[in-house]
């Protein structure tokens, strides 16, 4: 199995492909391309010695607003094991190649929202609650500024800072 960080912009044509096939896949309500509302800044890919697709996780590298703090995050969006390769420990791996990057990077946490946070709790994770602010985007405009709680929303800590409670401004989407 080879695992790799490649930034959105350099994904060929078939690896968009098979991108966009494990997200509908996994999630069937996803719409027919390789992201939901935004590019990603990158993504780590896991595939088989054939070439198969299967494991993925967007990331957006960004600054977040955390009740007077600021944090440098990667932002995690559609985390996503192939069917057939789920409960392995593929996505353990993912998330702990991620989490190199990330203190190499110099970030200060992981950040994602999460329907179910089972898996993501075994990954120490924390469940969280803040206010949240961001930009609201449907399709292809923006509509204005979102503020309300996220349900499902997770956090890892990397660095010397804590989380606060309070409000969360994304400074931009949600991913």
């Amino acid at each position: 199995m080879q695992i790799l960080h490649l930034p959105d912009y350099l994904l060929s044509s078939t690896q968009r492909s098979q991108i966009t096939a494990l997200l509908q896949s996994t999630f069937p309500q996803y719409p027919a391309r390789s992201h939901f509302r935004q590019i990603p800044h990158f993504r780590i890919l896991a595939h088989d010695d054939s070439g198969s697709l299967l494991g993925h996780i967007a990331v957006e590298h960004r600054m977040v607003h955390n009740a007077g703090q600021v944090l440098r995050i990667f932002g995690l969006a559609d985390v996503c094991i192939h069917p057939e390769h789920q409960n392995k420990g593929l996505g353990t791996k993912l998330l702990n190649f991620l989490e190199s990057l990330a203190l190499e990077a110099q970030i200060e946490a992981l950040l994602l929202i999460a329907p179910e946070p089972e898996f993501y709790l075994k990954n120490d994770f924390l469940a969280v609650e803040n206010d949240c602010k961001w930009l609201f985007l449907q399709g292809d405009q923006t509509l204005g500024v979102l503020n309300r709680k996220v349900g499902g929303l997770m956090v890892k800590m990397l660095r010397e800072k804590s989380w606060r409670s309070g409000q969360l401004d994304l400074l931009g989407h949600i991913f």
